[in-house]
């Protein structure tokens, strides 16, 4: 029987060679997808390899082939390219060098890198679509240390199955991943209770700089770079700090700004609750995401960029609750 997916019908074409990449500043998702891809299409005899810009944040070193992930750029042309998890190839944020290119996601919106791209807006997380592909393509090689690849991408994009991209798909796939022999509880452990001194330093000066903004609904936070500098951390280790603003009672949306080592750029991570569309707020600065969970970079002044931040969050509110009103 002839694959539907046709991503599946591209990857078992190609004999040359692959590279697999993730965004800049990856999470467990974009991670989680690759290093599965990556273990599958080794298991199928491919000459494959992966890369990206940043380093892994730590809580992901239990992840397996983790170590076999390269810095970008390389100096190599590959036969096919395949981004993970991101809007298009240029997440990636470095050159990448290929004869053709490929995208896997499930994100809303992004670049169109090929007619074999598989992309799903209403997949929770990319590891659901790299799951899919497996499957489709054979089951027998989804062994433990794939599966908790993939559950790890699936727990960290859902909020520990929180967010509203939760849906009846993100628990059957939960399931059958267990059925391989996943942990939950301990890949939860891995990833969630395993904070350096330095990160909860970190934590304690970031949460210095909360503001609260309309009325309590617009919650803030800053990471200055001179805050990282200090405690020793790295940037990485601010992944999920923005949820402490959103778990605040009343408030609607939540948004962190990381500064870059320029001091002129700031990573922003805007968070909602279900009531404002994020995905919305990041995209007029060039960003992209989710309903829940967005993000975008912002050049300028900390006040200047935490001002133009609150005015589009007040912005987007007053016209997502017009779109309602109108409805």
């Amino acid at each position: 029987m002839e694959s539907v997916i046709p991503a599946v019908e591209r990857l078992k074409r190609e004999e040359g060679d692959i590279l697999l990449v993730t965004h800049h500043n990856p999470d467990g998702d974009g991670i989680g997808s690759m290093l599965a891809l990556y273990r599958f299409l080794k298991k199928k005899g491919k000459n494959v390899r992966m890369a990206m810009k940043d380093d892994s944040p730590h809580i992901y070193d239990f992840l397996p082939d983790i170590e076999k992930i390269e810095k970008l750029p390389i100096q190599h042309k590959f036969n096919l390219a395949v981004i993970l998890d991101a809007a298009g190839m240029y997440r990636a944020d470095a050159p990448v060098d290929a004869k053709e290119y490929m995208r896997i996601d499930h994100h809303i919106g992004g670049v169109f890198e090929s007619i074999n791209d598989y992309v799903d807006p209403y997949a929770s997380s990319t590891t659901v679509v790299v799951g899919r592909i497996l499957r489709e393509w054979d089951e027998s090689c989804i062994d433990k240390e794939i599966a908790t690849c993939l559950y790890t991408g699936l727990l960290t994009d859902t909020g520990s199955f929180k967010h509203n991209n939760v849906n009846e798909e993100s628990f059957e796939f939960a399931k059958y991943l267990v059925s391989k022999g996943v942990d939950p509880s301990k890949i939860a452990s891995l990833v969630f209770e395993r904070n350096k001194p330095a990160v909860i330093h970190l934590l304690h000066r970031v949460l210095s700089t909360l503001e609260m903004d309309y009325g309590g609904k617009i919650a803030s936070l800053v990471v200055r770079r001179d805050f990282i500098e200090s405690t020793g951390a790295e940037e990485e280790d601010t992944e999920g700090f923005v949820n402490f603003a959103r778990s605040i009672d009343g408030v609607e949306v939540a948004f962190i700004m990381i500064q870059k080592p320029d001091r002129e750029t700031w990573r922003v991570s805007i968070r909602g609750k279900g009531k404002i569309n994020v995905q919305k707020i990041a995209k007029r600065f060039g960003g992209g995401g989710h309903r829940d969970a967005a993000g975008c970079r912002i050049k300028g002044e900390e006040k200047e960029v935490k001002d133009r931040l609150i005015q589009a969050i007040k912005e987007e509110m007053n016209l997502q609750t017009e779109e309602k009103i109108k409805v």
